[in-house]
Parts: C-alpha cells; sequence; structure tokens
C-alpha cells in the first residue's frame, strides 16, 4: 500500500508531501489544476519513462520518494528478497527514490540502495496498477483476455508452471531437431571410425610399440658387431684365459691365508667374492642374450615387416608413426562420444515424451478450471454492466481450442475470447468488434472491480474511468470502487461528484497563482471542506445553500452501501 508520496520540482508542484489512507481516496479538481501531475509522479515510481518536461521551468533535477508497506508473504516480499533489498530493520517498509535530469541522468534507489531502472520497473508493477481510459484498449486483445480470466481463476501460478514445462519442452525438442538433422553426418563418420578402429585392431599396436621396434632394429642392423662385442667380453669376464673373474677370484685366496695374520682383510675377501659372483652373472647373462639371438634367426625379418606395418597405418592416418598412440587414443574417444551422443539422443526423446505428457495434463486442467471461471465471470461481469448504464448487456466468455494447441504454446491450449451483446436481440460478437468507447469503460471497469480480489498489488489508480457517463450510472461507478476499497487501496482521479461522493477521502489538487508563478497544490479535505468540493462539482462558479445540502446529503446518504 502507498503510504507516502514526496514530490519536488515536478511540473508546477515545487515541494509536496502527502499522506495516503487505506480504502477508496478519491482526486478531484478543476480542469487543468495537475491531477494529471499526481499520476504522473506515481507514474516514476512504477518505472515509468522519464520525461525531461516533467521537471519545473528552472530546475535541473527534479525528485519523487515513496513509501509503501507490503505482506511478509507478498510478491514485493518475494522480490526483495530475491534481489536481497530488503530492509531488516523495517521489513513491512519499501522506500522508493527517483530523481530525473534534464541530461537523462536520472537515478534510482530501493531501499536505500542504487538500482538499475528495470528493477523498479518490475517491483512498480507489483505495486500499483494504473487503469486509465488508454488501459481500457489493452481489454481488446486476446491475450489480455485469457490473463483477466486467469487472473480471476487464481491460475497465475498454474499458468507459469506450464510455461516452464513448455520451455523445457521447446529447448529439448530444438536439441533433438539439432541431433537428428546431425544425425547423417554422425553416422557416415561412425562408419568410418568403426572401419578405422577395425584396421587398428587388426594390426593391433602395443603401446610405444614403434618406438620399441625401431630401437630393436637399430640393434638387428648391427648384429655382427653385436655378437662380436658380447662375445669378447664374455671371455674377458668370464671364459678366457687370465679372465676378471678368474683374477678376482685369485686375488681373494691369495688374501684370505692372510686373514689369520690381520682380520682386517677380511671385510676385503668379502666383497672380493662379491665382485667375483657379480662378475660370474654378468657374463652368463651375456652369454643367455647370444643364445636366445642364435635361437631366432627371423627376427629381424620380422621387426622389419611389424616397422612397416606401423608405417604403413601411420601414413593412412597422415600422421608420423611417432604420434600413432596418440592419435589411436582419440580415435577411440570420439566413438565412445558418438555412442554416448547417441545414448543421450534416446535419453532426450524419452525426456521429450515426459514433457509433452506433463505439458498435456497440466493444459487439461487449466482449460478445465478456465471453462469452470469463466461461466462464472461471465454472468458477474453481465451484473455489473447492466447496473453501469446496459441494461441488456450480456457477456460470456468463451474457451476454445487454440489453433497454436499442436505446437503446445507457453499460455495453454486456450484461446480466450470475450464476447458481448450490447442491446436486446443482438447477437454475441468479439469485444473488440463492436464495443463503443463508452460500453468498453464499463466492461473494462467491470472486469477491473471483479477480478481484483485475485490481483495481488494492493494498490489501484483509476485515472478518469468515469468519462462519458454521469447520473445514476455515475454513483453505481462510485459505489463499484468503494466495494474495491474494502479489499484494495483504490485512488480514483473524477470529475463527478457522484463518484467523488463515495471515496472515504478525498484529496484536492489545486492550482494557485503567485508573484513567482503558477503552483499547483495537493491536499486532503476535511469533512466540511469535501462538502464545499463537491457542492463546487455540482455547482459551478457559484456554490449555494442547496448544493451545499445535495453535496451533503450525496456525502451521508441514508442507505450507502457498497455495490453489490
Amino acid at each position: 500500500m502507498l503510504r507516502s508520496l514526496t514530490i519536488r520540482h515536478i511540473a508546477l508542484i515545487d515541494r509536496l508531501s502527502l499522506d495516503f489512507a487505506e480504502g477508496f481516496t478519491t482526486l478531484t479538481g478543476e480542469t487543468g489544476a495537475g491531477k494529471s501531475i499526481l499520476i504522473d509522479a506515481i507514474g516514476l515510481i512504477r518505472g515509468d519513462r522519464a520525461q525531461a518536461q516533467l521537471i519545473m521551468a528552472g530546475q535541473e533535477e527534479a525528485e519523487v520518494l515513496a513509501e509503501f508497506s507490503y505482506a511478509p508473504d507478498s510478491p514485493v516480499a518475494q522480490f526483495l528478497r530475491e534481489e536481497s533489498l530488503m530492509d531488516e530493520e523495517a521489513a513491512d517498509t519499501l522506500l522508493i527514490r527517483r530523481t530525473i535530469t534534464r541530461d537523462g541522468r536520472g537515478k534510482v534507489w530501493l531501499n536505500g540502495r542504487q538500482c538499475p531502472l528495470a528493477q523498479l520497473k518490475t517491483l512498480g508493477a507489483l505495486l500499483i496498477d494504473v487503469h486509465g481510459q488508454h488501459h481500457n484498449q489493452k481489454l481488446l486483445h486476446k491475450t489480455e483476455q485469457r490473463a483477466t480470466l486467469d487472473g480471476h481463476a487464481g491460475l497465475d501460478r498454474a499458468v507459469d508452471a506450464l510455461a516452464r514445462t513448455a520451455q523445457s519442452l521447446h529447448r529439448a525438442e530444438h536439441q533433438l531437431a539439432e541431433r537428428e538433422a546431425a544425425a547423417a553426418t554422425r553416422a557416415d563418420r561412425r562408419a568410418l571410425l568403426a572401419f578405422q578402429l577395425e584396421e587398428i585392431d587388426a594390426i593391433n599396436p602395443e603401446p610405444d610399440e614403434f618406438n620399441q621396434q625401431h630401437q630393436l632394429l637399430s640393434r638387428l642392423s648391427r648384429q655382427d658387431e653385436w655378437r662380436n662385442t658380447l662375445h669378447e667380453q664374455i671371455a674377458q669376464l668370464y671364459e678366457g684365459e687370465n679372465s676378471v673373474h678368474d683374477r678376482l677370484s685369485a686375488a681373494q685366496h691369495a688374501l684370505e691365508r692372510l686373514v689369520a695374520l690381520d682380520d682386517r682383510l677380511s671385510a676385503i675377501v668379502e666383497s672380493l667374492a662379491s665382485a667375483a659372483i657379480e662378475v660370474s652373472e654378468s657374463a652368463h647373462s651375456l652369454r643367455d642374450q647370444l643364445d636366445a639371438d642364435d635361437a631366432d634367426p627371423g627376427l629381424l625379418d620380422r621387426v622389419q615387416q611389424r616397422l612397416d606395418s606401423l608405417h604403413q597405418l601411420a601414413r593412412k592416418h597422415r600422421i608420423a608413426p611417432e604420434f600413432l598412440d596418440e592419435h589411436i587414443a582419440a580415435l577411440r574417444r570420439e566413438a565412445e562420444q558418438l555412442a554416448s551422443e547417441d545414448a543421450a539422443e534416446d535419453n532426450l526423446s524419452t525426456e521429450i515424451t515426459r514433457l509433452r505428457a506433463e505439458y498435456d495434463r497440466q493444459a487439461a486442467e487449466i482449460r478445465a478450471q478456465r471453462q469452470a471461471a469463466a461461466t462464472g465471470l461471465a454472468a458477474a461481469v453481465s451484473a455489473a454492466i447492466q447496473q453501469l448504464g446496459m441494461p441488456h448487456g450480456r457477456i460470456e466468455i468463451a474457451v476454445t481450442p487454440s489453433p497454436q494447441a499442436e505446437n503446445r504454446p507457453e499460455a495453454g491450449i486456450d484461446e480466450v475470447q470475450f464476447l458481448i451483446s450490447a442491446n436486446r436481440g443482438h447477437p454475441l460478437q468479439p469485444l473488440n468488434e463492436i464495443a463503443s468507447g463508452g460500453e468498453l469503460a464499463r466492461v473494462s471497469l467491470a472486469f477491473k472491480t471483479l477480478t481484483a480480489a485475485f490481483d495481488p498489488v494492493q494498490t489501484f489508480i483509476f485515472d478518469e474511468v468515469d468519462t462519458g457517463i454521469g447520473g445514476a450510472i455515475a454513483e453505481i461507478v462510485g459505489r463499484h470502487l468503494r466495494a474495491l476499497g474494502q479489499h484494495r487501496q483504490v485512488l480514483c482521479v473524477t470529475h463527478l461528484p457522484q463518484v467523488a461522493a463515495q471515496g472515504q477521502h478525498q484529496i484536492q489538487v489545486a492550482k494557485t497563482h503567485h508573484e513567482a508563478g503558477t503552483r499547483t497544490t495537493i491536499a486532503p479535505l476535511s469533512a466540511s471542506e469535501r462538502i464545499e468540493e463537491i457542492a463546487r462539482m455540482i455547482g459551478g462558479v457559484e456554490i449555494t445553500e442547496q448544493t451545499r445540502r445535495l453535496a451533503t446529503e450525496m456525502l451521508n446518504p441514508p442507505n450507502l452501501r457498497p455495490a453489490d
């Protein structure tokens, strides 16, 4: 609820602070007094676009400050929590401050924190609903008609959930379509990989085999040198005359005879014995290698053939043989990835089937609730417009299958259309085809007052919605707004005394002239001041006692009650 509004340097308002009450408040004043200035200032708090023309002449900056109260479980509270903008010391209070400058560099503060205008615009839509003459035109659009019915039926959350399901479904369908479009390319690539890996598996390269085989080839190509060197070293180490093993053994035995004379030599004797054993083992290992080589005379040919196979495989894949291991590993990873993509495609198809079923279930439930709500709302609006001067008016709300239903749109599978018969005997026709401006205003007001109870917004502003009506109908309009004021804070700009008299509170907008210039003043009226203002609205230039009595009677009727 809007608690207070402070305005500085807006149009003809120099400085102004105004408190607002609960219930139904009317704003009255002569034409041109500046009632629209107040609406424009509130619009700035809602996040409306700032116009430099709003800044008072001679000033470079204007400012609007508003204080709101809100419930802890309201959408406003949820928004402030999500955006980390809640004032923990005053959790039920919201302060909005906005400045506008001629150079367009205005700023916004929410609870003392500077924020972007887009954030204010989102929040403003949760705080205030402004209903003016041009807003009536919105009701001609089917999307607004559907939203109005959904709001009355309490379907906003269900429709939001359906929209999320539809978005998930459409994303999944898009992903599947992309995968299917690439399916032929993937199939070709998968077939090529299968062929390549089958050929690789036939050759079956071992890890680092090329390097190992290449080293073996280098050794085999110098086989004679290798054999001669091994023979020579075997002889010198063990088998030849005066070999290393013989000399070590001789030294060992010679020193053993002296151990009795010098026991310090025993450690050296043991070292010589160990060295002799190691030399013997090394010689035997060299002999084993010679014998093994003798057992495989075709090894050189096999190594050359194996290297030829590895070279040929590398050439086919256009890589150096040294990189075969990395390349083969990459091919296997790609094959696994393609296999996983096929599995993902299957999972995606399963998810699409699930989402379609979930969407259809949610949409069917919403359709049933829309159809049920449409009957009751149409009957209530028909009764309301008959009270509002259309005695034979009749409204029906058609809920029919949408032409786009097969695409599972976010708003559901229904098309909602408001139909009206304004006169007896006239067939029902779409509201946007036959409703006149006055009829549309009454229909729009009826819908607004009947659906407001389901709207989370707490403050409604009606800007001259009573244009084109008068007399008893104007009083009924006022009673409708007063009834709405039982559940919401309602502000209404009006020129009609019948509407103004229905207000629980009244604010007067006036224009005053000073030497410094013309200024707009806005002030709440006392009970006696209300009588004078309503008398002015009734009687024009000269206010008589008769008009005062009539104003008093309008403000205190014997059977004042809200509209049914």
